[in-house]
């Protein structure tokens, strides 16, 4: 293997690890912010490990957001009412996303 051929995989497992990473640090604050909601920690994590898997990160923020009012207004988040609520995004696939994640995890 030449040295160009070393560099490019050096840079490609580069970006593997840190794109893994990204989503251990990513799973870890939505499992966080689910359970200080008042989702049930283990169902949180579960919820958490498939949602930074297969959510964006703007659909991530959206349910932190609703979330945190959620906790700000002195209320516990139910799995239904985030259901609900991600229903209501008109957004197919956070809601398939969602919706089967809690069902799994249940």
């Amino acid at each position: 293997m030449s040295l160009r051929s070393n560099t490019a995989v050096a840079g490609c497992l580069t970006l593997l690890f840190l794109a893994s990473g990204c989503s251990t640090i990513v799973e870890s604050r939505v499992e966080t912010e689910l359970a200080e909601a008042g989702v049930p920690s283990r169902m949180a994590s579960c919820m958490a490990e498939i949602w930074a898997d297969d959510l964006s990160v703007a659909q991530i923020r959206g349910i932190s957001r609703f979330a945190n009012s959620v906790k700000e207004e002195g209320r516990n988040l139910t799995v239904r009412g985030l259901i609900n609520h991600v229903r209501d995004w008109d957004d197919a696939e956070a809601f398939a996303v969602v919706s089967t994640s809690a069902a799994r995890c249940a």
